[in-house]
């Protein structure tokens, strides 16, 4: 559970929303060129969950939030055309290839539309990144998630280059499910300030990156439940610049992990020094500009399609999740379940 002091780190006061106005986002729809990343054959931005594709979930809830402004969506094109037919005021940008190199197709697409609005800060102002496969996303969710990214931003003193979000237990709980509720259990990253698991939602400054190319290698081996994926990732960082803290701190999350259920000496001695500034230091150094962590309550922006169990959960249970994922919260960042405060008797991760 998320400490007072997180919540004073990562939330201060709500004030405004403040980058200036509302921001552009990007949805990475995916492709049909990696077979290792389709969903019962397909894309999983064009499965559908109540009779709307994927991605059409998450391009309807940009559309109706308050802090974003113009939308591009990266992926299939003619598929794209299709099912954003209706949406005149969303931009489809084509596919370049994996992840990394669609990304920025996206981002010199919202850089040129700045452009020739005449915008001065065409290549320096954030942008919202998240992925196209979160049907669970909600405008009051991204909204919140805008707002803390930008008093994160804002009380760093400098303008970051990642602003990761990041969703706490307690807001992942109501979807474990409870006696014949089904539900999604997924692990947990154990820290002492709480226990979280990321998001798949980013305020970024792409520009501001020195080392973009390593997030295809992390991509790539986030699979931490593979320890196949945990040496190739911690093999990786030994490469990067400065990647040894960061090669460190990956084999020391793993290990708390290991030992979670247990809960003895060493996994607490372990969480103890498991640190969310530990974790942006070693993260900053590899991508070679700041990154922060932003806590969100909205578990729903961390539960996405990466499997066919996975979409058959979301898809039985949608109608129930969805009102949960658009349920407002307390200004003080506490969540409806209850005080959040840290401690190993919390982890209820699997």
């Amino acid at each position: 559970m998320v400490s007072e002091s997180v919540v004073t780190r990562h939330l201060a006061e709500r004030e405004p929303a403040g980058f200036g106005g509302a921001i552009e986002a990007v949805v990475l729809s995916g492709t049909h060129q990696n077979p290792r990343r389709l969903v019962n054959g397909r894309n999983k931005a064009f499965l559908e969950i109540d009779g709307r594709p994927l991605v059409r979930h998450v391009v309807d809830a940009l559309r109706a939030a308050r802090h974003i402004s113009e939308i591009f969506v990266v992926g299939p094109a003619d598929e794209l055309a299709s099912v954003l037919s209706d949406c005149p005021e969303v931009h489809c940008v084509p596919q370049e290839g994996k992840l990394l190199s669609n990304g920025w197709a996206a981002i010199r697409a919202v850089e040129a539309h700045r452009r020739q609005q005449a915008e001065s800060d065409s290549t320096t102002r954030p942008v919202l990144l998240v992925s196209c496969d979160l049907p669970l996303a909600s405008p009051v969710a991204i909204d919140d998630f805008v707002e803390r990214a930008a008093q994160v931003d804002a009380a760093s003193g400098s303008n970051n280059a990642m602003l990761v979000g990041v969703a706490d237990e307690p807001g992942l709980k109501p979807f474990y499910g409870a006696e014949a509720e089904q539900g999604i259990v997924r692990p947990l990253v154990q820290m002492q300030e709480g226990l979280f698991r990321l998001s798949n939602i980013y305020v970024s400054r792409p520009r501001n990156l020195q080392h973009s190319e390593f997030l295809q290698t992390s991509f790539s081996y986030r699979k931490a439940k593979d320890w196949h994926n945990v040496a190739k990732l911690v093999f990786s960082l030994f490469r990067q610049p400065g990647g040894w803290f960061a090669a460190w701190m990956t084999c020391r999350l793993q290990l708390t992990a290991m030992l979670r259920h247990g809960k003895g000496r060493w996994y607490r001695r372990l969480r103890a020094g498991n640190t969310l500034t530990k974790v942006e230091r070693g993260v900053s150094t590899v991508l070679g500009g700041p990154v922060r962590v932003v806590v969100t309550p909205y578990g729903g922006l961390s539960l996405d399609v990466d499997d066919e169990e996975d979409f058959r959960l979301l898809e039985a249970n949608y109608q129930r999740w969805s009102v949960l994922s658009a349920a407002e919260f307390p200004a003080d960042g506490s969540s409806q379940q209850g005080q959040r405060e840290p401690g190993p008797e919390s982890d209820q991760g699997h």
